[in-house]
């Protein structure tokens, strides 16, 4: 999946896990979006593909009924101007920040050029301490490996480029409806998580890049002016003697002695340029400047941009979006079985043939699809053999109690909590209480409150929310809202 596929998917994903009660995208909608895109990719096609493709027909009919969601769901131009611009941008900086000023003297100690060269070894030594952070990471446990991602986080200047690439826009509050307010602030937190990586892979392409002009710009301002000026080359300083500086030049001008050929005069000739002298002609110098800067500088810069011009191009054909998720895997095995398969136990409890029907009916509105609920034996009071899921793979499970019921940690906790560790990792568990009974005996008063609160105490111990629908008589879009929703944050 590409960046723009997974754009549209992320986008998709926060419309319809946060349209609860279907008021922008109904289910009829979600049905359509599903069978067309199935339609489009084929059976053989791979996940990816299909949850792509239908996120692009969901954002595509949503467009034609809320266009003003348009800014945010449209796709993020390239900005190939950036590069260029920026490029020339520094290379202007570099050409104008060699300037030596009216005496047309060079301190040998304290160039431009100097600085720059300091600057970008600098840098490289960073980075050499962030890919060894890095390569720690990978091979400690998760304590060290949290430790060392503390301190590999791009600094202010990365942060401030790859601000350039962000595309997740801002709307106006009365761009869209009501309904779709959620769905916007989902996405403005989802995306930019997501994407940041690949926009920082851009964003240090960038630098790298500008570095590297910035360094031909500084070569080129000074042969350019040395053409038509006479430069002079000399040094002075308050701790150093010719000595020191003949060891510090050998070693800061050796790369540019290497490529040129020129060597680096010794102590005796520094010390005839000194403070004082009336210096020597500088065309040697920036001979040995111009090829350092070329080979510590603009060599590696742009060895390095290109390095993240190949990541971010990979990034970008095979954008990381995971679809283990709950939303993306209910998705996919909608398309790939047909029917979702549903393992039911009843605990202590005869169901009704209605209410098992309205069941079937919340579920399928939950699904998205057509269900086939397959009953397990009731599971007697007290009882503990926790029934066994059908070998079928399943796309969820559930347990239905009464509310009738005083909800018991020893039992009806116990049995939950062994239920949902026999189908860790092969299906998530929902619990429904049906209040069908309770409600019409007692309807809505203090006592139903407080059962409710009971049961909700009993499961919650076993990591389980419970689900109160009346399914003698059940409001299917208000519960299957509520499913979907906490199926989207449930691990299998």
């Amino acid at each position: 999946m590409d960046e723009h596929a997974a754009r549209d998917a992320v986008l998709a994903r926060a419309i319809e896990t946060t349209d609860e009660r279907r008021e922008t995208w109904s289910d009829a909608d979600r049905m359509w979006a599903s069978r067309t895109a199935a339609a489009r990719v084929g059976e053989g096609a791979a996940d990816d593909a299909f949850v792509g493709a239908r996120a692009a027909l969901v954002i595509e009919r949503i467009l034609t009924r809320h266009p003003g969601l348009r800014p945010l769901a449209r796709r993020a131009r390239p900005r190939r101007f950036l590069a260029p611009l920026a490029a020339a941008g520094a290379f202007v900086v570099g050409a104008a920040g060699v300037d030596i000023g009216p005496a047309h003297r060079i301190n040998l100690l304290a160039p431009p050029v100097l600085a720059l060269l300091a600057w970008n070894v600098a840098v490289y030594v960073a980075l050499l301490v962030t890919a060894g952070r890095r390569a720690t990471t990978a091979r400690d446990d998760a304590r060290m490996r949290t430790a060392a991602a503390a301190g590999t986080a791009p600094g202010p200047l990365r942060r401030a480029a790859a601000a350039w690439f962000r595309d997740a826009r801002a709307l106006p509050k009365k761009a869209v409806p009501p309904s779709l307010a959620a769905a916007v602030a989902r996405f403005a937190a989802d995306w930019p998580a997501l994407a940041a990586p690949l926009w920082q892979q851009r964003a240090a392409r960038l630098m790298h890049l500008c570095a590297a002009t910035l360094a031909a710009g500084a070569i080129a301002g000074l042969y350019l002016r040395g053409i038509a000026l006479e430069y002079r080359a000399a040094w002075q300083s308050t701790f150093l003697d010719a000595t020191d500086v003949a060891r510090l030049l050998h070693v800061v001008l050796a790369p540019g002695s290497w490529l040129t050929g020129i060597a680096v005069p010794g102590a005796a000739q520094l010390q005839a340029i000194g403070a004082g002298s009336a210096g020597e002609n500088a065309a040697p110098w920036i001979h040995l400047y111009a090829a350092t800067l070329l080979l510590v500088v603009i060599v590696p810069r742009l060895a390095l941009a290109a390095f993240a011009w190949a990541a971010e191009r990979r990034a970008q054909a095979r954008f990381p979006l995971v679809l283990a998720e709950p939303y993306f895997q209910r998705l996919l095995h909608a398309w790939r079985e047909g029917t979702a398969r549903i393992a039911a136990v009843a605990y202590s409890y005869a169901i009704a043939k209605p209410n098992a029907e309205a069941l079937a009916r919340l579920l399928t509105r939950a699904f998205e699809s057509a269900v086939d609920v397959q009953w397990l034996p009731p599971a007697a009071y007290g009882a503990d053999d926790v029934p066994s899921p059908p070998p079928t793979p399943l796309a969820a499970a559930v347990v239905v109690f009464n509310l009738n019921a005083t909800p018991e940690r020893e039992n009806h906790g116990a049995f939950a909590g062994a239920l949902r560790t026999a189908l860790a990792g092969r299906a998530p568990l929902t619990a429904v209480v049906d209040t069908s009974d309770f409600d019409t005996r007692f309807g809505e008063t203090p006592r139903a409150d407080e059962r409710r609160r009971a049961w909700e105490q009993v499961l919650g111990d076993a990591g389980i929310a419970p689900l109160f629908v009346r399914l003698a008589d059940p409001d299917v879009a208000a519960a299957a809202a509520t499913l979907t929703t906490r199926l989207s944050t449930m691990p299998a």
